[in-house]
């Protein structure tokens, strides 16, 4: 293996080769349960024009009672997904008309009781379309919450789908021991574990406040939100709130691409705020960039006015190509991270194959790139300069601005801080 990768992923690649058995079979065993898990998928949609979001709701038996499993909120009629381990689930829906998070003799929808859906491990069961009819209601009446879902106990959390595992609006500081640098770098290798553990999700630094426009940070591989330490310290907190992304390393990126949607629309939803900011560092930008274009497709209000990627690889690595063809034990995100892979075209182009019909971030937001670089040296120790500024980015960056720091010094850089602190100040 060449010794030229660096730090980040490349640190990550020269531990595969030095640590043996252990760590490869950790990582096949990691990814063996990731694979039993079930893909649980389809469309949802009104009879009528719905009056609020569309929640689908995934239930199992327990003795003669149904008990929720997961559920996936839709701002608009479209598709919905669900990630559980092999049983035996019914299918529910219904329209949210208040936007509340529970069901009060709304319309409903509800599958065959007699006909459920039997999954076994790795089951991928698609084109599950639903139509909540106007008057339809359950048959048992009442109300039917669904705050609180979230799973706590660890036993319990093993039965509930990846999204049930995560966290969403939870109160955290940066010092929490969920966010240290080992829990992090255990998360490319043992990122099922991360899942079980709740670790995972987008988590608050202080009370919401609906006068404050919410900041989302976005880590890279191998990292966590402490990473954000100083721009969170440096952040307005007059105008601005910090939310922090704390995601698996490991996994595929299409896959947290869904997932941040999917969290992002339950406190828009929840929450109802009109304004917000994405502010991406290294792979970060490249999920960031991915949960950008699929929430202006999936929100009725898509309320991200100003995004900002950091020193991130759009045109790949070519450690992860290396990793790809070389490791014996292949992560999940290094796919992606491949130069030439399909996520990264998809992040520009419709038909990423081919490559020749555009794939443009939405006219609402204002679009930025902030890139690093050592020394005049062509990368900033860890990305190539000429990844950061792939050509398609440049073409949509409203505006370009280099800083000689290294990968991660960047993040601490007083110009790079400043400088993003002039964006924000932008924003109305």
């Amino acid at each position: 293996m060449r010794t030229r990768i660096g730090k980040g992923l490349g640190i990550a690649l020269a531990t595969v080769a030095v640590a043996g058995c252990s760590t490869i079979l950790a990582v096949k065993g990691e990814q063996r349960l990731a694979d039993e898990f079930c893909v649980v998928s389809g469309t949802v949609a009104a009879e009528k024009p719905p009056r609020g979001p569309l929640v689908v709701a995934l239930f199992g038996r327990g003795g003669d009672d149904y008990q929720l499993v997961d559920y996936f909120t839709a701002s608009k009629p479209g598709a919905w997904v669900f990630v559980v381990q092999a049983g035996t689930y019914w299918v529910a829906a219904f329209e949210d008309v208040n936007g509340d998070g529970a069901y009060r003799d709304e319309p409903f929808y509800r599958s065959d009781p007699a006909k459920p859906l039997t999954l076994t491990a790795g089951q991928k069961a698609a084109g599950i379309d639903i139509v909540v009819p106007y008057a339809g209601r359950p048959v048992k009446a009442g109300t039917y919450t669904l705050q609180g879902l979230m799973a706590r106990g660890e036993e319990e959390q093993k039965i509930k789908s990846i999204y049930a595992l995560s966290r969403v609006g939870e109160l955290a500081t940066l010092d929490d021991p969920r966010f240290a640098d080992d829990v992090a770098a255990a998360s490319m290798w043992k990122f099922y574990d991360f899942l079980i553990a709740g670790r995972a999700g987008i988590y608050f630094l202080e009370p919401y406040d609906p006068k404050r426009i919410p900041v989302l940070f976005v880590h890279g591989i191998n990292a966590s939100p402490r990473n954000f330490r100083t721009m969170i310290a440096k952040l307005d907190r007059a105008r601005f709130q910090p939310w922090v992304v704390y995601y698996p390393s490991g996994a595929r990126l299409d896959t947290l691409v869904t997932w941040l949607d999917e969290l992002y629309t339950r406190l828009e939803v929840r929450l109802r705020f009109d304004t917000a900011v994405v502010v991406a560092h290294s792979m970060g930008g490249l999920v960031s960039r991915g949960f950008v274009l699929r929430h202006h497709r999936t929100s009725v209000t898509d309320p991200i006015r100003l995004f900002v990627t950091v020193s991130s690889p759009f045109g790949g690595m070519e450690s992860a190509g290396e990793g790809v063809e070389e490791s014996p034990v292949v992560v999940r995100s290094w796919y992606a991270l491949a130069p030439d892979s399909d996520y990264l075209g998809g992040l520009f182009y419709d038909d990423p194959g081919k490559r020749t019909r555009r794939r443009r971030l939405p006219d609402t937001l204002a679009y930025h790139m902030l890139f690093g670089f050592k020394g005049g040296c062509a990368s900033d120790g860890v990305v190539a300069v000429a990844s950061q500024l792939r050509p398609e980015a440049q073409e949509e960056a409203r505006s370009l601005r280099g800083f000689d720091e290294t990968h991660m010094g960047i993040l601490d850089s007083p110009a790079a801080v400043a400088h993003l602190n002039a964006l924000l100040d932008s924003v109305r």
